[in-house]
């Protein structure tokens, strides 16, 4: 109990606990964001559909082609409201086997398919409008009209301002997007109000106009919307703007030399990184290991769309090609078989290696028995035999002083040999 008390009390404690803090806040964001976009999403469809109903219904009993237009606009948006709730709930689920990244990428998907829907219904808006045009079936709207246009403007205006912030506040595309679909449609609503004001005042072929007005600004959206979502779904980076800051947060880690390959990419409003660091080349793998992790957590901390950072630790510069050396263990192995001829010397504990472009380099501290001079002799034949060796570029063989074990030996730094 005690040593629990005292690591967490440690600054390792401390990291592990502020790392599981962080992570916990993690979940709990994106569980509080999914929740924020299905809520808020219901009661856009829910307005939609009742604006729907109420716009059609009035439309044709009112006689005001740009209403019914609107009622198509608004059933579209309602259409996007269940595709996006539908998109939220495969999207919030967990990574499994088959999709390691999760499942935002449906919430992309939808994007797409409401992008499809927009532009169909803006089609067939704007040619119902060019046909009554040429056909001139041109009558003149009721008041009642253009009273629940004016209403339209105003639900759809507030549904846009509450559907941006929650898209704005998580960081959620689908969620920005039909929070615009809202707005078109208010605009839509606009035009559609305007046009039944000018009919009724006299010019009649205003509402027609106006219902093509709405079909060319619901055109204009889906075209957005979908070339957004395709760039997505070929996995665009993030914008030069959050790529220097990403920069930078790893260029200001201390440890890092220097960074290459860095790749940005975009999950349902998500942004997964990828990156080399060239780190010291003579660290050890624990603290290349503890510089990545402060990389990785420099980035989520400081760039809040990021969910995921893969860290890459290089010794050296690998961008344009590496060095593939013998395997560690066989490497050990034929560093045994040279130090088994030497009678006096005795391989305590395991020797460094590092493996660089230029070969493999030894760090060892052997035990020699004998007198100084013969220890000096032997340590140096030791270098010249590991340096021969096809396996090695460079030996360096600490002396230790007395018979002292391992873990406790003082190394001579007067009498080391070096190649």
């Amino acid at each position: 109990m005690e040593k629990v008390a005292r690591d967490l009390g440690s600054p390792k404690g401390d990291a592990v606990a502020e790392n599981s803090d962080y992570h916990k806040n993690v979940g709990n964001r994106s569980d509080e964001a999914d929740s924020a976009a299905k809520q808020v999403t219901v009661i856009g469809a829910l307005a939609n559909l009742i604006l729907t109903l109420i716009k059609a219904v009035v439309g044709v009993v009112g006689h005001s082609a740009a209403l019914v237009a609107d009622a198509v606009h608004s059933a579209a948006d309602m259409i996007s409201d269940i595709v996006v709730w539908i998109a939220i709930i495969f999207g919030s689920r967990e990574a499994d086997d088959n999709h390691p990244y999760g499942h935002r990428r449906f919430e992309t998907m939808a994007t797409l398919v409401v992008s499809i829907l927009i532009i169909i219904s803006a089609i067939v808006i704007i040619r119902d409008s060019i046909l009554r045009i040429d056909a001139e079936q041109l009558t003149s709207p009721t008041h009642l009209a253009l009273v629940i246009a004016g209403l339209a403007i105003i639900v759809k205006e507030v549904l846009y301002r509450v559907t941006i912030n929650v898209g704005q506040k998580y960081h959620l595309p689908l969620i920005k997007a039909n929070a615009h679909h809202h707005r078109s449609d208010a605009f839509s609503s606009v035009a559609a109000f305007i046009g039944i004001a000018g009919s009724i005042q006299g010019v009649a072929m205003l509402d027609l106009i106006a219902a093509m007005v709405v079909g060319l600004m619901l055109f204009r959206v889906g075209l957005k919307l979908g070339w957004e979502a395709l760039l997505e779904m070929s996995d665009i980076g993030v914008d030069e703007e959050t790529l220097v800051i990403i920069q930078e947060l790893i260029v200001n880690e201390s440890d890092v030399v220097a960074l290459h390959l860095l790749k940005t990419r975009h999950i349902g409003g998500e942004v997964l990184c990828e990156m080399h660091i060239q780190v010291p080349p003579r660290i050890t793998a624990s603290a290349g290991h503890q510089i990545a992790e402060r990389v990785r957590l420099a980035i989520i901390n400081g760039v809040p769309r990021v969910a995921e950072v893969t860290v890459h630790v290089d010794p050296e510069d690998d961008e344009e090609g590496t060095v593939i050396l013998a395997r560690r263990q066989d490497l050990l192995v034929k560093l045994q078989e040279i130090v088994a001829k030497f009678p006096s010397v005795e391989q305590i504990g395991e020797p460094l290696l590092h493996m660089l472009f230029s070969g493999c380099e030894v760090i060892m501290a052997p035990k020699i028995s004998g007198d100084l001079d013969s220890i000096q002799e032997t340590a140096q034949l030791l270098v010249n035999a590991i340096e021969a060796s096809d396996s090695f570029v460079k030996a360096t063989v600490h002396l230790r002083l007395g018979d002292e074990p391992a873990a406790t030996s003082v190394t001579d730094t007067t009498d080391e040999a070096e190649g």
